[in-house]
């Protein structure tokens, strides 16, 4: 397997090559608008469409906008298993009066099959029918017509020749030619994925053919990158803040703030300000390899979630970022300079916007709930039931507008507080509960060195050992295969034979990684154990070997044994966030 890129932070962290805008003023949704999602079974997965409505309140929390999802499995434009295309649009669009509705219907319209002339017709009919009532019925709604989302014929073989992803493409026409008609706006959610595809394929073609699994319903890697191409449609910026400092003869002052309000400046031996933010950032799920693969092989980060930090001025060779106490990263002076982008670290923006995203998952399925097992199923039943629906139906829509309030509060942005700390060395800082290290210790010996391993992951997950970064997220933690055959081993090579005296490894909040036995050698041939270490079941932690010094070019983990508790993953990975080797001390 290709390895994917060291992490997201490698890929984008540098954000000084965008372009900011950040006016609501440009984008498609106003305050108090009320939005519909329509269409199949790809819209009644709610992914894409919660990823648009997270970023839509994180982006915008001050913003009244209510969304509903009105998915529903095998429809087509004359509707399926939920009614005709009338009682479809009647109870699930027009009784939630919207200002604006997204319509993606297609995949079965084709029929999986080559392209044939009356479907196109029939179908290019249906929807020209489907807006002209919508239309009719609600004055001023703005209509998003969605080109359908792709068939994968990509990562895969075609069934037939030209696949069925062209026959989704003609029927992209329609669309176009129905927006046009209608003067209303298309968002193409076909073309980006597609480009994703195969930019994921030449990366890993094994992980690349599980972002659209069954070829139909991409996961939520690939409905991220549809997510993008939706709200790209619609102007979303790509700006979460921006804030620009300069640090001269003891002073810091604010060269550009952006969607942020910053206060009690100070620059010593530390710099710090406030900072509070008027958004939060889109959350990404870098724990999910697809996800990682997907974004790292599209410009979501570049195009939709950039929080660019600028510093110059600064003299000491690194920086250690630390967000109201705690470490996020630390970068080189002419890192800051170029800018780092604070929404590939972790922030604790970044945590209450997955807390924001947690909740918008949570008020779908109320209503979903509401609309699927309660409404529709007993809408024609009379006696009790019935002349109780009414009334659990407003206990339920109470419920859904409680976690919208909730969700809505939890968007809000907080101040937090900003330090830059200098360090001479980039790796000696390790964050809060990290063992001390010596003074006077040189550079990091295993800093991106290579390594081998004789249980290699086939998942994704086969980076990270050595790239210097303690994050616990997919791309820069490393980990094992799930054979349930231990031990296991990874041995790193240093090149070259150095005194060590410590070794420094830890294991991420994930995984259920028990025994690490840490070993060194001259030849590759002879390892003699330093040490070993029973790390705790869900917990983040660091460990330090200290021992007398040992003239050694590798250095060899051994994992002993594992926790029998599932943590997040089969017990028999066993994942590693770094290992970092030192020389002695010097005098």
């Amino acid at each position: 397997m290709k390895k994917l890129f060291t992490s997201i932070v490698a890929a984008t962290a540098i954000a000084s090559q965008f372009v900011y805008t950040h006016a609501a003023d440009a984008f498609y949704l106003k305050d108090g608008d009320r939005v519909v999602f329509y269409g199949d079974s790809i819209t009644d997965q709610r992914l894409y469409t919660t990823f648009a409505e997270t970023y839509v309140v994180t982006r915008f929390p001050d913003m009244d906008i209510s969304f509903t999802h009105s998915g529903w499995g095998g429809d087509r434009v004359e509707g399926g298993g939920g009614g005709n295309i009338d009682t479809r649009l009647d109870r699930d669009v027009f009784a939630y009066h919207p200002t604006v509705m997204t319509i993606m219907l297609g995949m079965n319209d084709g029929s999986y099959r080559e392209f044939d002339q009356g479907i196109y017709d029939r179908y290019k009919k249906g929807l020209d029918y489907m807006v002209t009532k919508t239309e009719d019925k609600i004055s001023g709604v703005k209509i998003t017509l969605i080109q359908p989302s792709p068939y994968d014929d990509i990562t895969r073989a075609p069934n037939f020749t030209g696949g069925y992803n062209a026959v989704l493409l003609r029927l992209s026409e329609a669309v176009r030619d129905i927006a046009k008609k209608h003067n209303q706006l298309t968002a193409d959610l076909n073309t980006p994925v597609v480009a994703m595809l195969e930019k994921a394929k030449a990366t890993d073609a094994k992980l690349s053919e599980r972002i659209i699994n069954d070829r139909v319903h991409p996961g939520p890697s690939g409905q991220l990158i549809m997510a993008e191409a939706l709200l790209r449609a619609w102007d979303a910026p790509a700006i979460v803040s921006e804030l620009s400092l300069d640090v001269r003869s003891g002073k810091v002052k604010v060269v550009k703030a952006e969607n942020t309000k910053v206060s009690d400046l100070s620059a010593g031996e530390t710099i710090s300000w406030k900072q509070r933010d008027k958004a939060l950032p889109m959350p990404i799920d870098t724990n999910d390899a697809e996800t990682v693969l997907a974004v790292t092989s599209s410009n979501f980060v570049e195009k939709l979630n950039q929080q660019p930090l600028r510093v110059t001025g600064l003299t000491a060779p690194y920086y250690e970022l630390s967000i109201d106490g705690d470490s996020v990263g630390t970068f080189s002076k002419e890192e800051f300079a170029e800018g780092i982008n604070l929404t590939t670290l972790p922030t604790p923006m970044l945590k209450q916007a997955a807390e924001v995203h947690r909740l918008t998952l949570l008020r779908a399925d109320i209503h979903n709930y509401r609309w699927r097992n309660v409404q529709v199923p007993y809408a024609n039943l009379g006696g009790k039931i019935g002349e109780q629906l009414d009334d659990t139906l407003r206990a339920l829509d109470k419920a859904d507008a409680s976690a919208a309030k909730m969700q809505r509060t939890a968007a809000k942005p907080a101040a937090h507080t900003f330090t830059l700390t200098p360090r001479n060395e980039v790796l000696t800082t390790y964050g809060p509960g990290a063992p001390k290290l010596p003074a006077g210790l040189g550079g990091n010996l295993a800093l991106n060195k290579k390594w081998t391993s004789d249980s290699a992951n086939t998942y994704g997950w086969d980076s990270g050992l050595t790239d210097g970064s303690w994050r616990s997220a997919h791309g820069s933690t490393f980990a094992t295969n799930d054979v349930k055959q231990f031990p296991k081993n990874v041995t790193i090579d240093l090149e070259q034979v150095y005194p060590v005296a410590h070794v420094v490894i830890g294991v991420p909040p994930f995984g259920s990684t028990k025994t690490i036995a840490v070993a060194l050698s001259e030849d590759g041939d002879i390892f003699t154990e330093i040490g070993r270490h029973a790390f705790t079941l869900k917990k983040e932690e660091k460990y330090l070997f200290s021992v007398s010094t040992q003239q050694a070019r590798y250095v060899r983990l051994t994992y002993v044994d594992v926790h029998q508790e599932r943590a997040d993953y089969d017990p028999a990975f066993t994942f590693t966030t770094d290992v970092q080797v030192f020389g002695p001390a010097k005098q």
